[in-house]
């Protein structure tokens, strides 16, 4: 290798080096407490970030796997895609042997989203079901809904890792998973018309129906009173009273086979040290 190849090479390192800088340096700090929400854009309320904490300390301390919820203001320039590996390895989100974490991070100026899920829980949550996640986040995210959408997405990713241990999901976690499916008050007056018209359709369709029904029955009446329709009624009568007879006298044996055959028959406070593939989805609002 000549002076000016060696030159180069080293000129390249130094570079790769000082964009390895660039991105750790834009990487915050990992928060010493409440590890599970980091909200550096100010997009949660507090009542929100109250209950992710609850949620992600409980999931914790009986499985041992971290979902982290982190907002910035901008990726300063950056793919999100490498700025969530980056993040998650550097704080090390999840069990260090499961590698069970799983990260939402949410560049708000950038209006761009990623979620950035552990080795240890790609077959939980596919990269398919993180896109559906965020495309769930989008309506709520367009109307400014911040907090509601990322507490109902937190609620979404933790019943799937609550699955994957075969473990019954928490009513808390329910009710985060719906918190971003609430219609807003406007949504539910416009509805109550519109429900109101519906309603008065199906009434009027049943009272045609029973209209059709009584005027038919008063023509029947009408003419057989007429004379014009003779139905011999003694002769269907007299069939219908054999026939019951003889359903009766023949649904005895039936029930005593039934009952014998019957009765035969019955009888945290700090990261883990995990990593991540680079599973999961990203997307925009």
């Amino acid at each position: 290798m000549n002076f000016r190849t060696y030159r180069r090479a080293l000129l390249l390192c130094f570079l790769l080096f000082l964009v390895h800088c660039a991105v750790f340096a834009a990487i915050p700090s990992a928060p010493s407490k409440d590890i599970y929400l980091a909200d550096f854009a100010g997009m949660v309320e507090q009542e929100d970030r109250k209950q992710i904490l609850d949620i992600g300390r409980e999931l914790d301390r009986q499985y041992g796997a971290q979902i982290v919820v982190v907002t910035v203001d901008t990726l300063d320039g950056q793919d999100i895609e490498s700025y969530a590996n980056t993040l998650f390895r550097t704080w090390g989100i999840g069990n260090k042997e499961k590698n069970n974490g799983v990260l939402l991070l949410i560049a708000k100026e950038d209006r761009k989203f990623r979620i950035e899920v552990g080795y240890g829980l790609e077959g939980a949550i596919t990269d398919g079901y993180a896109g559906s996640v965020l495309d769930s986040m989008k309506r709520d995210f367009k109307d400014e809904h911040y907090s509601a959408g990322i507490v109902g997405a937190y609620g979404k990713l933790t019943e799937k890792v609550y699955g994957e241990y075969g473990a019954p999901v928490p009513e808390g976690v329910t009710a985060a998973k719906e918190r971003s499916e609430e219609l807003e008050w406007w949504e539910m007056l416009l509805g109550i018309p519109i429900g109101l018209i519906l309603i008065g359709l199906l009434f009027w369709c049943l009272w045609q129906m029973v209209k059709l029904i009584l005027y038919a029955i008063v023509m029947l009446l009408n003419l057989l009173s007429s004379g014009k329709i003779d139905i011999p009624l003694d002769k269907y009568i007299g069939r219908v009273g054999g026939g019951i007879g003889g359903y009766i006298g023949g649904s005895g044996g039936y029930s005593g086979s039934s009952g014998g055959g019957s009765s035969g028959s019955s009888s945290g406070g700090s990261y883990g040290g995990g990593r991540s593939g680079g599973g999961g989805a990203s997307g925009g609002w």
